[in-house]
């Protein structure tokens, strides 16, 4: 029983896994690009750069436009994937639904936790 859980639970963790990083590659290739663009502009050190909460307050912002995009492309790969596609057993599915339910999770509770 136990045996099963593992296997089921690894491939999820490793999919977190795999998006965590890859949040933090695209918020530190963000934050390479607007610190080289301030420099080409002179602003210089002394203003602050983006940060983890501007990211998360920009998402915040705009979450209603990123989460209902991502959950009708969802929707429309599921029913792909069922009638002509590899099934709901292969390819990225895991990962679909994945991003489906942070979507679900933004349109949520995004306009709730505006200012």
């Amino acid at each position: 029983m136990t045996q099963a859980w593992w296997e089921g639970g690894l491939p999820a963790l490793r999919l977190l896994l795999l998006m965590g990083l890859a949040w933090c590659a695209v918020f530190m290739v963000a934050r390479l690009v607007e610190w080289r663009l301030r420099g080409a502009s002179g602003g210089g050190r002394g203003h602050g750069g983006a940060s983890v909460l501007g990211t998360a307050a920009r998402l915040w912002e705009y979450s209603n436009v990123i989460g209902i995009p991502t959950l009708l492309l969802g929707a429309a790969y599921l029913i792909w994937a069922m009638n002509w596609g590899p099934g709901l057993e292969g390819g990225p599915t895991m990962l679909i639904i994945l991003a489906m339910m942070a979507a679900g999770f933004l349109i949520g509770f995004g306009p709730g936790l505006r200012r």
